[in-house]
């Protein structure tokens, strides 16, 4: 009698899991048809919260989730065309202003020491500027930004510097004088001081002269000791010029690694196939 009981139970649980089993892919087929419907409507960030939940709800329906993962490269497909399109249509007039743009700046690269080449504008060139107080900015074909303190005078050894008109400023990182982006040196009984800042470095202060190119800059170099000068409007004009070339060039740059991405996605998915 109890073998008889125990086997009945048995049976109940064996029918009441495969009930639990139908009905759960009853449910996984209903968000499946959910999922094809919201791609057709181009809802797609909803569908992939659906695709996700497929997978977390019913880890063990593997046939249901292959579906899934396959409206997920759907998905993606459309997405990366989609990416494709829009950088396609943009990037020409964006090269294209790049190239108006360059058209004032001169191309420097040593070939044997630069992986990159350095676009300068046409008054900042270093042979025409050696022996005075300014600062220059230039822009890499890698669409890196550059901003250099150049001073001549007593040694300050600065290691900031700082932009201002009147009651508004920006002052960049402080370096450290055993950083490589700080150099010194002696000639003939002169003092020389260069500071490098890279990108962000800058915190800003080659967007406030650019934004402010049509008034007088005064600019502070910190360090041991200070030094303040103006700054000329060549110089200004120049800084302005290459902020500008700098934002199209990220842009152009950003384009190009969308474009590279999304194609890189496209070719995997249709690998897989």
């Amino acid at each position: 009698m109890k073998k008889i009981i125990l086997s009945v139970i048995f049976l109940l649980l064996v029918l009441s899991s495969c009930n639990s089993r139908a009905t759960q892919e009853k449910d996984a087929d209903k968000r499946l048809k959910h999922i094809e419907q919201l791609i057709a409507e181009n809802a797609l960030n909803a569908a992939k919260i659906e695709i996700d939940s497929i997978h977390a709800l019913y880890p063990r329906f593997v046939n249901k989730r292959k579906i899934a993962a396959a409206f997920q490269d759907t998905i993606i497909r459309r997405e990366c065309a989609r990416t494709l399109a829009y950088c396609d249509s943009i990037l020409p007039s964006k090269q294209h202003e790049a190239d108006s743009i360059q058209k004032n700046f001169r191309f420097e690269k040593n070939e044997k020491y630069q992986q990159f080449g350095n676009y300068v504008y046409k008054t900042q060139q270093t042979e025409n500027n050696s022996n005075r107080m300014y600062l220059k900015a230039y822009v890499d074909e890698n669409a890196d930004h550059y901003l250099i303190s150049n001073y001549c005078g007593g040694r300050i050894e600065h290691t900031s510097i700082e932009v201002a008109v009147n009651d508004i400023f920006a002052h960049t990182d402080t370096l450290d004088v055993s950083n490589s982006a700080y150099h010194s040196f002696n000639d003939g009984g002169s003092h020389w001081e260069t500071l490098t800042l890279k990108n962000e470095q800058d915190k800003g202060v080659t967007g406030f002269i650019a934004q402010n190119s049509g008034a007088r800059i005064k600019v502070t170099l910190y360090g041991k000791k200070s030094t303040v000068y103006y700054l000329s409007d060549a110089d200004k004009k120049a800084i302005k010029e290459t902020y500008h070339l700098w934002i199209v060039k990220k842009d152009v740059a950003q384009l190009q690694k969308e474009i590279k991405k999304a194609t890189v996605k496209i070719e995997r998915i249709n690998k897989i196939k």
